[in-house]
């Protein structure tokens, strides 16, 4: 009774404090978390300011970023909360040689774009006083140059405009478009698929370099959009292009409903008038194309021209350069791969439903298409995303293999946007061609991608079928992927109990000096897979916690090995590109003596705790006491709370 009072009053005091002794502080999506500025604004006028937020204090510094490099320090702190993140804030400069001045209250209102991107409003002059007036509508005044997080810049959001759509770029006050080309307009994509993000493609080199700034060697050019935001009649949007560290505005404007104007800002700002602004393009003349099959033409100009050699290369359907036989038509996927699929690599979220024409993965429907020219290919099918929207089609090959009732996997190769030659393109050797990582380039190479496991809603259990080499009853020590020892004890393979069972015994000398069990950990195998020229994979799982995980077996002239993977980096090579990659992403792995004796005593009738995969490297030998707080401890956190207050 006396503890629980202790406790009531101590989260009542930790709840209230703050509330009467502490300032106001700052929203916490504009807390920095580490040392260093989070928050940067460039601005036109040659000038960089970085901030720094830490509850109730922002620092800024402001420097000059073109000719003789100057910079001040001020700070503000928070002073009123006012609601609808509106702060009354004091200033202070803080540089040693500053002159000393009075320090004024401004009002800020911070408008939340995204984890990435803030907004200020901020009132147009000082005051001496604390009057709430300050952060009136009427005070405050929205910069136009909005805060950026480069830490939180890879979080995607949504984009401006959905769908596909050819287009003509104009430059500030001029009538003549850039990179005209009437069979090969310049296109963009955007949105296509959930956060996709933007896609530019200019056609020629010297297109893109207007845009981008200097020479870029491939196409398209991908823009990622980290905030998107409505203000009056526009929509905006501050998005990043991989090539550069920079962030640029775009604002869109619609008419019935329609894509009209997309006005492109590389300095940053995000204005809503009409004026000429440092580096900046327009796009408009959207026109949407729709494309249905490999045959279509490019350009919807196509049928009214003579076939030249130029035109011929752009319009394949009206110069009938598409065979009948190349032209695409439905196919069915094998009766086996039907059903409902979850992904080992995210069983909670990724679902594959299979159906004898269609593969769809989350929200996105494939169509199995092929031609008649059938593909030799045995296990592969070629898989063909549409669109209504007007982005154009796209082709992926994917390869299935059937290893067990309960278990798919699946490899993808490259994606291909339309246009393409063939359907029999789609699925050749090279697009499934694996590029090894840096810290990939030594030992094993693969010669293909990453499979992906999928196992079904309700799996079989099947024999675990372990190779020749593991015996029924071994010894194991097991270590952390840090090379820690971190238990030891029995791997039970069989031993005339169940084949679809094994389990791990964590077992202990006590005090006779005999092998004790502290702890049981049962496995249920749902696939033990043999494939040719990649030795052995086991997938098992845990009946509790419905947690899979992969296991892989090596051996060398003094013992056997066991690595234990999360069940998502199962289809990260074969057995052996596994180990010699992956064994840094080892849940554990064990060392199994040969021909020891340690493990005769254990029966298949032991029954101690059924904890399976629960801190699966763990040593759960220690005991622990429950804590109970003191006088000593109540006044700890009463001083703790007043301390935080008053830093």
């Amino acid at each position: 009774m006396y503890y629980s009072l202790v406790l009531s009053v101590l989260y009542i005091l930790y709840m209230l404090l703050p509330q009467f002794l502490c300032e106001c502080e700052f929203p916490e999506f504009l807390q920095s978390t580490g040392d260093e500025p989070s928050w940067f604004v460039t601005y036109q006028n040659n000038k960089e300011v970085s901030i720094k937020v830490k509850q109730s204090k922002m620092y800024l510094r402001e420097c000059k970023m073109k000719g003789y490099r100057t910079c001040q320090n001020f700070e503000r702190k928070c002073a009123v909360s006012y609601g609808g993140n509106r702060y009354l804030v004091r200033e202070y400069m803080t540089d040693l040689n500053s002159v000393e001045k009075d320090n004024p209250y401004r009002c800020i209102q911070f408008l939340y774009h995204s984890r990435s991107v803030i907004q200020v409003r901020i009132s147009r002059f000082y005051s001496e006083n604390t009057s709430e007036t300050l952060c009136n509508d009427a005070h405050l005044m929205l910069d136009q140059y909005p805060m950026v997080s480069r830490e939180h810049a890879v979080n995607v959001n949504e984009c401006p405009a959905i769908g596909g759509y050819d287009f003509k770029l104009f430059r500030y006050g001029e009538k003549v478009p850039l990179c005209d080309d009437i069979f090969l307009p310049l296109r963009i994509e955007s949105d296509c698929t959930w956060h996709e993000g933007i896609k530019l493609y200019f056609r020629r080199r010297n297109c893109s370099t207007i845009f981008v700034g200097r020479q870029v060697e491939t196409e398209p050019v991908e823009l990622q959009c980290v905030a998107s935001w409505q203000y009056m009649h526009y929509t905006f949007a501050m998005v990043k292009w991989r090539g550069s560290t920079d962030f640029w505005c775009i604002r869109v404007t619609y008419k019935d409903n329609k894509i009209d104007e997309m006005y492109v800002y590389f300095s940053g700002i995000c204005p809503s008038d009409y004026k000429q602004y440092e580096r900046m393009l327009i796009l408009r003349h959207f026109k949407t194309h729709y494309v249905t099959g490999i045959c279509a033409d490019q350009n919807m100009k196509c049928s009214y021209q003579h076939c030249s050699t130029y035109v011929r290369d752009n319009c394949k359907l009206s110069c009938a350069l598409c065979e009948p036989e190349m032209e695409e038509r439905p196919c069915s996927l094998p009766t086996p791969y039907h059903g409902y699929w979850n992904s080992l690599q995210d069983p909670t979220t990724s679902t594959l439903v299979i159906e004898n024409q269609t593969l769809t993965q989350g929200s996105i429907k494939w169509e199995c298409v092929e031609s008649q020219t059938k593909s030799s290919f045995r296990n592969r099918r070629v898989m063909k995303l549409k669109f209504d929207d007007g982005c154009y089609p796209r082709y992926k090959c994917i390869e299935v293999e059937n290893p067990t009732n309960s278990i798919l996997r699946i490899k993808t190769g490259k994606e291909l946007f339309w246009p393409i030659d063939s359907i029999e393109e789609v699925c050749e050797d090279r697009y499934f061609t694996y590029e090894p990582q840096v810290i990939e380039t030594t030992g094993i190479a693969r010669t293909s991608g990453p499979w992906v496991y999928f196992v079904k809603n309700s799996p079989e259990y099947t024999n675990c079928n372990l190779p020749w080499y593991i015996p029924k009853a071994a010894f194991f020590e097991m270590y952390d992927n840090k090379n820690r020892l971190s238990n030891q004890g029995c791997l039970i393979n069989g031993n005339d109990g169940p084949g679809h069972l094994l389990h791990l015994y964590y077992t202990y000398e006590n005090m006779n000096k005999q092998w004790s069990i502290y702890e049981r950990k049962p496995y249920y195998c749902i696939a033990s897979i043999k494939f040719i020229g990649e030795n052995d994979v086991l997938i098992t799982k845990n009946a509790v916690e419905k947690t899979y995980m992969c296991w892989t077996f090596m051996q060398d002239s003094y013992r056997n090995y066991v690595y234990i993977f999360s069940a998502k980096d199962c289809g990260n090579g074969t057995n052996k590109q596994l180990i010699y990659y992956s064994a840094q992403k080892a849940l554990v792995w064990l060392v199994l003596s040969r021909n020891s004796t340690n493990c005769d005593f254990i029966s298949n009738k032991s029954t101690t705790n059924d904890d399976a995969l629960s801190n699966l490297t763990e040593n759960n030998m220690g005991s622990s006491r429950a804590y109970r707080p003191g006088l000593w401890d109540v006044l700890f956190v009463i001083l703790s709370v007043l301390l935080l207050c008053f830093v």
